[in-house]
């Protein structure tokens, strides 16, 4: 953390520059009068349900219908429809497109746009369900009135909308999001509040600007030592990882690789050679940084600008040392179950078996279920047997019905969101490393956790535009 000395002193210096701009802003700015932000009420809106799947049952239609006249409407909403999919496109909007162009072409404004927008007054509230998103759409008019083009307030909008249909009450959560959406009553104050914490924001950032500019100056300088710092730190460890590790594990390398070369079961292929040659030679390649005049032993560790100046050397090579270190536990391991230790076989069918009591656990489809715990059983009779003569070949087959499996889980439920990264087998010289070509469940979990999060961030409340072109007010969020 950056020292309290540093930030009181930047504070100290920059409290008295700025405070004589605040009062003339104050006098400046008229205060807002409520009524100049009061929005026209035209009464309950009539609402269109549009659900193409049949979703919805007609008591729960009867249900929204009933609920919606109860909403206090702005008048700037002249067409209001919910909409509702089962299925739905990973963009919810190209589902909306479809079905305005097919059943309400009315309603698009084809001057508006590249592709055609939504008309003025037209509002709709609708979810998908697979993928499952929450969204709101409208026309320009509709947008800047209901203010959804604010980011922060259309998500919230949005968020209202997802524990009734989390909890399988679809109706309810549509209810309340265009109830939201829509009364006149809450826009109003919503407006009303914006206008003064806009106002109160200009005094407080008068007042505050030579102070915010001096502090910011001071701020930037406190987190750059705070960086250095922790870079100083983190190479000293480097340092002495590589000075400690490296000629230990030079003094090594050549068992390894020949253990590594000397594997011949289907556990070996020439990627995890081709992995292994390429961090032995790196590590090889890194002697005379370490032990050369010029190498690390010519940086003066008790000098910080020094040690800053090598911080990148140094991160390479304990990177290199970490690889190498990696894949030796990793080659030994192999190195154990192919010649028969019964006890690096027990210890990998154990951490085998623990990645599928979880895939076990988390999948959903129940004939992957049961495929699992079959090969669990399978699992139990090598773990029974450990010394078997065929527990090689019988081990094999295993991790290639495991991986069959997992290719399944991936297409049936972690094909849900666009892969955003790629889903590779972790290296030979990584700690996640299994076997060659084979992505343990806990990887792929991750991997899609990754992904999902990818997507979300890239587009909730975002989804403003068609595969077609076609765009809108509003957004839609995942959930």
């Amino acid at each position: 953390m950056p020292k309290m000395k540093e930030i009181a002193a930047v504070l100290g210096i920059s409290t008295l520059v700025g405070l004589g701009g605040a009062g003339a802003v104050y006098s400046a700015i008229d205060v807002p009068e409520r009524d100049q932000f009061t929005v026209q009420a035209a009464g309950a809106p009539s609402a269109t349900i549009d659900d193409p799947q049949d979703v919805l049952t007609p008591e729960d239609e009867q249900r929204l219908q009933r609920d919606t006249a109860n909403i206090n409407a702005a008048d700037v909403v002249t067409d209001f429809h919910y909409m509702v999919f089962k299925t739905n496109h990973e963009n919810i909007l190209d589902d909306v497109e479809e079905l305005l162009r097919s059943q309400y072409p009315e309603l698009i404004d084809q001057s508006k746009g590249e592709n055609g927008r939504p008309a003025d007054g037209v509002l709709i509230v609708g979810v998908g369900l697979d993928p499952r998103q929450a969204f709101i759409y409208g026309g320009d008019d509709v947008t800047q009135e209901l203010m959804l083009d604010d980011d922060s307030y259309r998500e919230s909008l949005l968020d209202a909308m997802k524990p009734g249909v989390n909890e399988g009450n679809i109706p309810s959560g549509l209810f309340r999001t265009a109830n939201l959406a829509m009364d006149a009553d809450g826009l109003s104050d919503r407006k009303f509040s914006d206008a003064e914490n806009d106002r109160g924001g200009a005094i407080i950032g008068a007042g505050m600007g030579g102070f915010g500019a001096s502090t910011a100056v001071g701020a930037g300088v406190v987190a750059v030592r705070s960086n250095r710092r922790k870079a100083i730190a983190k190479a000293r460890e480097d340092y002495e990882l590589v000075t400690h590790e490296y000629t230990r594990l030079a003094g090594r390398l050549d068992e390894v690789d020949v253990r590594a070369n000397s594997l011949s079961s289907a556990f070996a292929d020439e990627t995890l050679r081709r992995q292994w040659a390429e961090v032995r030679d790196r590590f090889l390649g890194m002697n005379e940084l370490v032990h050369g005049a010029q190498g690390l032993s010519s940086i003066n560790m008790d000098d910080d600008k020094d040690v800053y100046k090598h911080r990148k050397q140094l991160a390479d090579a304990a990177e290199s040392v970490d690889h190498v270190s990696n894949a030796e536990d990793n080659i030994d391991r192999l190195f154990g179950v192919e010649h028969g230790d019964p006890a690096t076989r027990r210890a990998d069918l154990s951490t085998i078996r623990e990645d599928m009591l979880r895939a076990r656990t988390e999948v959903k489809d129940a004939g992957l279920r049961q495929e699992l715990d079959y090969l669990m059983q399978r699992i139990e009779a090598l773990d029974a047997n450990p010394s078997s003569p065929t527990f090689v070949d019988d081990f094999v087959r295993v991790l290639g019905d495991y991986r069959v499996i997992l290719d399944q889980v991936k297409k049936k439920q972690f094909s849900d969101v666009k892969e955003r990264e790629k889903l590779t087998a972790p290296a030979v010289y990584e700690s996640g490393f299994w076997y060659g070509g084979y992505v343990p469940y806990v990887h792929m979990h991750a991997w899609h956790e990754s992904n999902v999060k990818a997507d979300q961030a890239a587009s909730s409340s975002s989804s403003s535009v068609s595969s077609s072109g076609f765009s809108a007010g509003g957004g839609s969020s995942r959930f």
